[in-house]
């Protein structure tokens, strides 16, 4: 949508993230400190996959992107490049979560298109996938836009998927929510809301 912006990117400080729902997703450093493995659904601008990259040294990060148009402006938006613990594919995010290569201690989904929230990213079955995906002490973080008609049937799968263990955070202006849903059963007391 023209009316929404979906990345934006200071070229003075090009990791920093500048839209208030990014630095809230990054919000799960607080429960996972140190990461060992991140997976990602949807690059857009790359802010997510960029800080991650910077700031997660020790991380391997692995970014799906379904759009081969939007991969191609990494160059642009300054993403890194592949490298042993980085890397981004061109694939389906359902697929990829699906079938994932390994399990990782954290699952990023930001996966919009021109018309919002892809049914494949949006399904129970998708959410239980996620879930699988996750270590035992893993953590799904989701950007969730408010103005979409299914947010609180989107809300009401994570927390089947995720036996209640979840939290959501909105940002100032009411345009997201990011949800935060953990795997471990410690974090179910705290996140259950």
């Amino acid at each position: 949508s023209w009316h929404e912006t979906q990345s934006c990117m200071d070229l003075r400080h090009p990791d920093a993230l500048k839209l208030e729902y990014t630095r809230t997703m990054m919000g799960f450093l607080l429960f996972i400190p140190e990461p060992r493995s991140v997976a990602m659904v949807g690059l857009g601008g790359g802010s997510l996959a960029k800080f991650c990259h910077r700031h997660l040294p020790k991380a391997r990060i692995q970014v799906v992107e379904i759009n081969p148009l939007v991969i191609a402006l990494r160059d642009e938006f300054r993403v890194p490049p592949d490298s042993r613990r980085f890397s981004i594919v061109e694939g389906d995010g359902a697929a990829f979560v699906r079938s994932p290569p390994r399990p990782c201690d954290v699952l990023l989904l930001d996966g919009y298109d021109d018309g919002g929230l892809p049914a494949s990213l949006s399904s129970q079955r998708f959410y239980d996938d996620c879930r699988e995906m996750l270590g035992p002490d893993g953590m799904l973080v989701v950007n969730l836009h408010c103005s979409q008609a299914r947010w609180q049937q989107q809300l009401s799968r994570i927390r089947r998927s995720f036996d209640g263990a979840v939290v959501t955070v909105d940002d100032d202006d009411g345009s997201n929510s990011v949800v935060f849903a953990s795997t471990a059963e410690s974090a179910a007391p705290a996140l259950a809301m």
